[in-house]
């Protein structure tokens, strides 16, 4: 199945490449975000390789009608799947975009691939076995989180930094961390964790549950995680909304991270 996926992402990377080597247009969606001739054809390729895997399985995309709540929640297993995430990334002609898929059984990313085209990069994570891979023209190389050192690296998005977010590297400044910023587009940001390059990532402006998934399972199986501010495990199609609260991913210790988040006070900005 990995292989297949693979071979299905490099499909989806061509299809992106053609267009953004192109004089593209872009288009807007119902809510107002861009689209682009890149998206809907890369998610064609994937509809097309997952239906012909395996027909059984539901596929719920970005660029696809969502089945109502009522259908949703009857699926145990489903492919989840965002053909070009970093939209604005590959409208501005920065190279931070990718490709994510995932297989979600009972709420939990089991299966992930994560695609950067510009890169030539694949990241994959089979999270039930462990094992997360970087793959390259000319080389695969298993990755893991890093575990905690004298500085914290903090990705952050190029385009929804928040006053939160910024409260959150204060009060770690105060007590006297080294914080290190890097601001990485799309879903990047959490494959950077899974390989060791940065420690923490704190979402607050609007995500849904496909932006995520997939770099969710590297990230598991690389040996960090994905949880909601109260430290709770995130977990897919629970609701009728895709979605996503705000979330931090991390390399390791999630409880530290999560009094970390109350302390610097974000929460009370909710209320």
């Amino acid at each position: 199945m990995l292989e297949d996926l693979i071979a299905i992402t490099l499909l989806a990377h061509q299809e992106i490449l053609d267009v953004y080597n192109s004089n593209f247009t872009v288009d807007k969606k119902a809510d107002n975000t861009p689209i682009t001739d890149a998206d809907r054809r890369a998610n064609g390729v994937i509809m097309d390789g997952l239906s012909r895997m395996d027909s059984s399985i539901p596929i719920l995309s970005e660029e696809e009608k969502i089945p109502p709540f009522e259908e949703r929640q009857q699926w145990d297993k489903y492919w989840i799947v965002d053909p070009l995430d970093g939209t604005r990334e590959f409208t501005e002609r920065h190279d931070e975009f990718t490709v994510n898929i995932a297989l979600v059984e009972s709420g939990i990313p089991k299966l992930g691939v994560v695609g950067i085209p510009t890169k030539a990069v694949i990241y994959t994570g089979e999270v039930d076995r462990t094992i997360a891979l970087r793959h390259t023209r000319n080389a695969i190389t298993p990755i893991s989180t890093s575990p905690a050192s004298e500085r914290i690296r903090m990705t952050m998005s190029r385009h929804y930094k928040t006053k939160r977010n910024q409260k959150i590297v204060d009060y770690l400044v105060a007590r006297g961390e080294i914080v290190e910023i890097m601001a990485v587009g799309s879903s990047i940001k959490m494959c950077y964790i899974a390989e060791g390059r940065a420690d923490i990532y704190v979402r607050f402006g609007p995500s849904n549950e496909w932006d995520i998934a997939a770099a969710h399972a590297v990230l598991s199986a690389a040996g960090g995680g994905l949880y909601l501010l109260d430290g709770a495990r995130k977990c897919y199609n629970q609701l009728e909304t895709t979605a996503n609260p705000a979330f931090f991913a991390c390399s390791s210790r999630p409880h530290e991270w999560t009094e970390i988040i109350a302390s610097s006070g974000v929460l009370d900005d909710d209320k």
